[in-house]
């Protein structure tokens, strides 16, 4: 058998340490070789056996090392991880998720208290003067009482004028019913032969217009040929045509002459023919035409007197007076303005999706802050507009609510039940008109800005801004800023 010889060993294991540069240190791969010229010493092996001993050796202290170096990663790697520092929350809240709900489905209108059916009351006589006014602004006034009067002092003497005439006209009615005498049928005679003499004089002027018309027509086409020509100037040939156009003008009017010339005629040869007869029929008749034209003008004057006399059109409340005593009407002037039978009403704009679910005679509410009514739906506009999508809805109210027209006023109009997403009412708060809630996510507070609807009891309508089953802090919402870390409470 072969010793392994220790002082060898010692050699080769400083040989394999000295390959290592000068100043360079020893990693922990070296350390199995240190190992190994502590433990040599003690072993003898055979010498033929001693190549494959040394090898079996230096592998399994090669394996006890690694596993040295592996057990401390290991332990070091399963050391217990350094502690956080702890989050103190800011406050303690409370939570309510943000669900769906039925509430009360009210439409809010706004809009101003105006007249039902406005009434402007003047006169159609103008250029009088006011002599008197009997009401003021606030007077309730029945149907027909005088609210104001005009001088009529003109008018009621062109009275008294035509009342005389109609009484002149009576009269000569009755003196047609005389017989007519030879010298009244001779001045008939007289007049029919001068009537027919003018008819022949407007006949010749009317054959001599027509003569005039058709040369002047033939003179324009031969200037017009001309001017294609060049022989004449434009001028000229624009002169030739008006001149034509003229003459269509003159033969009108001659026809227009003869016409009434002849019509004359007629009319004197009746009352010659009437004459002849006795003539007291047509003096009758005639005398009885102009009775009753005398007896229209006495009407028509009596007419104008009392539109001198302003009255109330209908029973109503007097809104503005524009009458004074002493200024000159002009016809068609408003001289007061009334509401017709002190009926008023809310007229409110509202969305093309509103209308569509209000019905007449619906209730309503209105209410200015310090007073309030109850109204009722009397009509719905027809047509929304095609630029802001909106109709009108006209409310009547009770003329006793002590409203006046031009209040801006508020109404509210239940429409039933409908659902809405709610929070409680204290989750929602305000800064400059913008609303917002507070949302635990994971023991944070987080800020959303939301759009608010309906506020119901103690629930609002969010319209947009969260959904349903956030967690909404409620208590406490009012202390906190955005991301402050919180703690729930009970």
């Amino acid at each position: 058998m072969m010793t392994l010889d220790p002082k060898n060993s010692n050699e080769q294991s400083i040989n394999r340490s000295s390959d290592v540069a000068p100043g360079q240190p020893q990693n922990s791969q070296k350390r199995p070789s240190m190992e190994l010229k502590r433990f040599l010493p003690e072993f003898r092996l055979p010498r033929k056996r001693s190549s494959i001993a040394v090898l079996a050796v230096v592998s399994a202290l090669a394996i006890a090392g690694s596993a040295s170096v592996a057990g401390s990663i290991l332990m070091k790697s399963n050391a217990p991880p350094a502690k956080a520092a702890k989050i103190v929350p800011v406050a303690t809240v409370t939570v309510q998720p943000a669900q769906l709900a039925p509430i009360p489905d009210v439409l809010e209108l706004t809009g101003s208290i105006s007249a039902s059916d406005p009434l402007s009351v003047g006169s159609s006589a103008g250029g009088l003067v006011i002599t008197q006014v009997n009401v003021e602004e606030g007077d309730y006034v029945k149907k027909g009482q005088v609210l104001a009067t005009l001088d009529s002092s003109v008018l009621r003497a062109q009275l008294a004028a035509a009342e005389a005439r109609l009484q002149g006209a009576g009269a000569s009615v009755v003196k047609a019913t005389q017989p007519n005498r030879p010298e009244d049928i001779g001045s008939f005679e007289a007049a029919h032969k001068q009537a027919l003499a003018d008819v022949q004089n407007k006949r010749a002027m009317l054959e001599q217009a027509k003569a005039s018309r058709m040369l002047a027509h033939n003179n324009a086409i031969r200037y017009a040929n001309l001017l294609k020509e060049g022989a004449v100037s434009e001028m000229e040939a624009q002169t030739k045509s008006t001149e034509a156009d003229t003459t269509n003008s003159t033969v009108r009017a001659a026809e227009d002459n003869l016409d009434a010339a002849q019509y004359a005629a007629q009319q004197a040869a009746n009352r010659l023919e009437m004459a002849r007869q006795g003539g007291r029929r047509e003096d009758v008749t005639i005398s009885r035409a102009n009775a009753n034209e005398s007896a229209a003008t006495v009407q028509q004057i009596r007419a104008q007197i009392e539109q001198t006399i302003v009255r109330a059109p209908d029973d109503g409340l007097i809104t503005k007076r524009f009458a004074h005593i002493g200024d000159v009407s002009t016809g068609g002037k408003t001289l007061f303005e009334m509401i017709r039978r002190g009926e008023i009403e809310l007229k409110a704009q509202v969305s093309q999706e509103d209308i569509s679910r209000l019905s007449n005679g619906q209730p309503a509410e209105i209410s200015d802050g310090i007073r309030s009514a109850h109204g009722t739906v009397f009509q719905i506009s027809p047509t929304v507009d095609t630029s802001t999508r909106l109709g009108t809805v006209r409310i009547s109210i009770p003329k006793e609510s002590q409203f006046k027209t031009g209040m801006f006023v508020k109404g509210k109009i239940a429409r039933g039940e409908r659902s809405a997403l709610v929070v409680p009412n204290s989750a929602v708060l305000a800064d400059n008109d913008v609303y917002y809630v507070f949302v635990n996510e994971d023991g944070i507070a987080k800020k959303k800005q939301v759009t608010i609807g309906a506020r119901v009891k103690e629930l609002a309508e969010i319209n947009s801004g969260i959904n349903p089953g956030e967690q909404i802090i409620v208590a406490g919402a009012g202390f906190l800023n955005d991301r402050d870390p919180i703690a729930i409470g009970k």
